[in-house]
């Protein structure tokens, strides 16, 4: 009897303290849930050196209210959102007080309220899309007006391009509002009003932009090596990859990335000549008519691929449209070749495109006949499967599962090019070339083997250039020379790339941590492993660090 009395008074207080600790479990994710939701709650919606000097005051605040929490009392998921928010947190921190982005980027300032999501799928929104962009367009003026008072000193071409964005904005707001599809007739007239009163805005900063920031534009286009590894250390989390080891990863790969060329090259023609090659394929390049066509062609041919021979390698959700468009206005600078814009869900449906971004007027005919030339078959094959089963099949299959985590949806890193560029060899390796005729699965080979090139040159160039070891001509002639590279599409690559304080190799390190996610993930599963398991398992966590998705994945 007494045995007994000791058991149960044991059990009672065990089962005392488990009952003591739950609320404060339960206390510590709410406060976290606390936490997150004041975070998204700030913003800068008139983008005043107020607001960010305000918007970094609260971060702080936030932030030492996140030590008060025990992240080991958390379940997984939680703690997987205390890191998430303690990087984002930190980074933005980072960028308003160390690097105060907000006075080097003069092309952040155009906003025209959203307009773009209007033209991509005609008609599909709703009258409250359109009092939104509106609304945007409302507060266009004292943007501007701030940007004027913001920007100090960014690089010459930073400058450059916001004046090429400007171009963009403008042929929105004069040529594609008047077309825009909208229910409500006095709303479209309301919307055609705010256009053309934001179009006079817009080319008021577009003088002070000629006659006053571009003389005093002289920042160098570069970044401090420490000030990138920050933001691959805390932002990215990916502790193992300075600025000193990437570019060994970068020099390595070059090395064998072009020794495969050349080989390659002696099968496609016979001087082996690999710069012979490269030309010959771009000469294959259809006139602009045809090109929208082609990357349809591809589209389809790989959605099939991958719902036949091809359906051991993921799964296609059922609910997710796709297609091939013509880029937005908003998105042509940035998009010099094209990419991928995942829309909107409609009727309970996810839709996203491969856009193709046209030969605009703005441009020489010499600058039209080089550009057209990057859109030859085999480059706009492989980039087509690249941009909508990467980009779209993965952002879009994300936005379309349920009890999604706040946080999470603004909290983008490096996955989302890490997986694009990983399905580029993967198809490749999984047999789809092996589908097309010979000499074309060899130049498509090729075009598979440039695109890795390009990322390659990506680190070097922008790593050489923060070390002072390469100028921005230079990094301008690696494209060229080592992928053949237009040089009109080259110079955007390297002007855009140099504009964010951001470590580059997303592609080539995204790769790397995949397969060593798939290596561990085989090792695990066993005689249970498939591939389509671990890839349709991946896609699931969204665009995440890839220390929290292996956490997620693994449970630990």
């Amino acid at each position: 009897m007494k045995k007994y009395c000791l058991f149960l008074i044991l059990v009672l207080s065990c089962s005392y303290l488990s009952v003591e600790a739950l609320p404060l479990a339960r206390n510590d994710a709410a406060r976290l849930a606390g936490l997150v939701k004041e975070t998204l709650n700030v913003s800068t919606p008139n983008r005043s050196a107020q607001e960010y000097q305000q918007a970094a005051a609260t971060y702080h605040k936030i932030q030492d209210r996140l030590q008060q929490v025990n992240q080991e009392k958390l379940g997984l998921e939680g703690q997987v959102d205390y890191d998430l928010l303690d990087a984002y947190l930190k980074k933005r921190i980072f960028y308003i007080e160390k690097i105060r982005d907000y006075e080097l980027s003069p092309a952040s300032y155009v906003s025209v309220g959203g307009l773009g999501s209007l033209f991509l799928r005609p008609g599909a929104r709703a009258d409250a899309s359109v009092r939104n962009a509106i609304r945007g367009l409302a507060r266009l003026p004292q943007l501007l007006e701030n940007g004027k008072k913001n920007l100090k000193n960014p690089a010459r071409i930073w400058t450059e391009n916001a004046l090429y964005e400007i171009y963009y904005a403008k042929l929105l707001l004069s040529d594609y509002v008047p077309q825009a599809q909208v229910d409500d007739p006095a709303l479209k007239q309301e919307l055609v009003a705010a256009a053309k009163k934001a179009l006079g805005q817009i080319e008021d900063y577009e003088t002070w932009l000629i006659n006053d920031l571009l003389p005093r534009s002289t920042r160098p286009p570069t970044w401090k090596p420490e000030d990138l590894e920050y933001i691959q250390f805390v932002g990215n989390q990916l502790t193992d990859y300075g600025v000193d080891e990437m570019l060994k990863i970068a020099e390595r790969e070059e090395k064998a990335t072009m020794d495969r060329m050349r080989k390659l090259a002696l099968r496609i023609h016979p001087s082996g000549d690999l710069r012979k090659v490269w030309e010959v394929m771009k000469d294959e390049a259809p006139p602009w008519p045809e090109v929208l066509p082609m990357a349809k062609k591809y589209v389809q041919w790989m959605s099939d691929w991958l719902q036949g021979e091809g359906s051991h390698v993921l799964t296609l959700d059922p609910l997710i449209d796709y297609g091939v468009a013509i880029t937005p206005p908003t998105g042509r600078r940035s998009l010099s070749f094209g990419g991928a814009y995942p829309t909107y869900p409609l009727a309970g449906r996810q839709c996203g495109y491969y856009v193709l971004t046209p030969l605009e007027d703005i441009l020489t005919e010499e600058e039209k006949a080089s550009r057209i030339r990057s859109y030859n078959p085999y480059w706009t094959h492989v980039i087509s499967y690249h941009e909508w089963v990467g980009h779209v099949i993965q952002l879009s299959d994300y936005a379309l599962k349920p009890n999604k985590r706040p946080l999470r949806r603004i909290s983008h890193y490096n996955f989302t090019q890490g997986w694009s560029f990983y399905l580029e060899k993967l198809m490749e390796d999984e047999g789809y070339f092996e589908t097309l005729p010979y000499m074309e699965s060899l130049k498509t080979r090729m075009a598979r083997l440039q695109m890795r090139m390009w990322r390659i040159q990506r680190i070097l160039t922008k790593l050489k250039m923060a070390k002072g070891e390469m100028t921005f001509e230079e990094a301008v002639d690696a494209y060229v020379s080592k992928i053949g590279m237009e040089r009109t599409n080259s110079y955007i690559e390297v002007q855009r790339d140099s504009q964010r304080c951001s470590p580059p190799g997303s592609e080539i390190i995204g790769e790397m941590e995949i397969l060593k996610l798939r290596e561990e993930y085989k090792r695990r599963m066993g005689e249970h492993y498939s591939l389509k398991k671990f890839h349709d398992t991946l896609i699931s966590y969204g665009e995440l660090p890839f220390k929290q998705i292996r956490r997620l994945m693994f449970s630990d």
